[in-house]
């Protein structure tokens, strides 16, 4: 196992966690600085969602031609301009149209990254190690999304400007890049499912949308879990906001235990409990208390790594084609899923459009005990 190789990953994806997760907190400030509603600031975050899954389409062609390492490598770059563009957008005369030109260019970035940091840890990491280092992997994540928020509160404390502070984050990929310049690429790419191991054309969808509708469920909890506390059980915004607090302090702390200790118990059982606890908790917090919907951090936190850990085991041989598959329904279900919830919210209400989450849920649910 060469720890260059999961450093490298690791590093790639808090990178891109710090990033991601500060464009939230400097929106209201992107919003007065070119003078824009919201509904034209909204493409700031679906324009790379779907620039993401456009990439996640074609992973194939550019997976073979480039490989994993060199993808994630040249994803660092493209990741690197377009922060910096959106950093100097405001000195245009078309401040905005560049900005969300450099959003698509993060987008694009971004599909070239989240594919192959997962093969990369399914090719270098040893199976019996695998759920311990996917956990890790995904834990940068997490890290990054508590870190992003206490850094920017310093950056306006200090009276920095967003402008400035973007440059700044320009300039961390660029030192993942050439920290990792000599890393060798290893023949890490995609390889033929051509032995006892191949996954079915019907495994491959159903793994798909098991992965994209588990995905969904957890934006949806991470996405609506406020707006719901604040209008449906009258909570003031500050104990709102504390809920969210403690949804994603359980989902890193979930990932990061399941990191450090091995669990002796198969994947496939770990992601029914997961699931299942989940389901519970998700109806226990529409029904009896939001704090339920909180508690579903804990037990969503280690559900994405085991799985990745459970698909590439059961297929070794084709899975790195499988994860490629699995973050192309992922990619585009979260292009999809802000549009449908907020569609049934505005048709029926908040309440209901809560009810979505039991049903993804309930599908994935119903995948694993079908599992093959």
């Amino acid at each position: 196992m060469n720890v260059s190789y999961i450093v490298f990953c690791f590093a790639s994806l808090f990178t891109f966690g710090l990033i991601d997760n500060s464009r939230g907190p400097i929106y209201p400030e992107i919003l007065n600085q070119f003078q824009i509603t919201k509904s034209s600031g909204s493409l700031i975050f679906s324009l790379p969602s779907l620039m993401s899954f456009l990439m996640a389409l074609v992973s194939r062609v550019w997976l073979e031609k480039f490989g994993a390492i060199k993808a994630t490598k040249i994803s660092l770059i493209i990741i690197s301009i377009a922060v910096f563009i959106m950093g100097v957008a405001a000195h245009n005369p078309d401040g905005f149209g560049v900005f969300i030109i450099a959003s698509a260019i993060f987008g694009i970035g971004v599909g070239f990254l989240s594919i192959p940091l997962n093969m990369i840890i399914a090719n270098v990491v040893p199976i019996e190690n695998r759920q311990k280092v996917f956990s890790g992997l995904h834990s940068m994540y997490g890290m990054a999304s508590l870190a992003a928020p206490s850094i920017l509160s310093v950056v306006f404390y200090n009276q920095w400007s967003w402008q400035k502070y973007l440059l700044v984050l320009a300039v961390l990929p660029l030192i993942v890049f050439f920290v990792f310049f000599n890393l060798s690429s290893r023949g890490i790419t995609p390889q033929e499912d051509n032995d006892d191991q191949k996954a079915s054309k019907k495994t491959s969808i159903k793994l798909g949308i098991l992965f994209a509708f588990y995905v969904s469920s957890e934006i949806l909890v991470s996405s609506r879990l406020v707006i719901y506390c604040k209008e449906i059980w009258s909570m003031p915004l500050e104990e709102a906001s504390s809920y969210l607090s403690v949804f994603f302090f359980l989902l890193l702390a979930g990932r990061l235990t399941f990191a450090l200790v091995k669990i002796n118990l198969p994947e496939l059982r770990l992601l029914k409990i997961s699931v299942s606890v989940t389901l519970i908790l998700y109806l226990l917090g529409m029904y009896v208390h939001p704090l339920f919907l909180a508690l579903t951090g804990g037990s969503m936190s280690y559900f994405f790594p085991t799985g990745m850990t459970w698909v590439s085991s059961k297929y070794e041989k084709s899975s790195d084609t499988l994860i490629a598959t699995i973050m192309t329904y992922v990619g585009g279900m979260i292009v999809s899923t802000h549009w449908i919830v907020g569609s049934i919210s505005d048709i029926y209400g908040l309440n209901i459009s809560m009810l979505l989450g039991v049903f993804l849920l309930s599908v994935v649910l119903y995948f694993l005990q079908t599992a093959e």
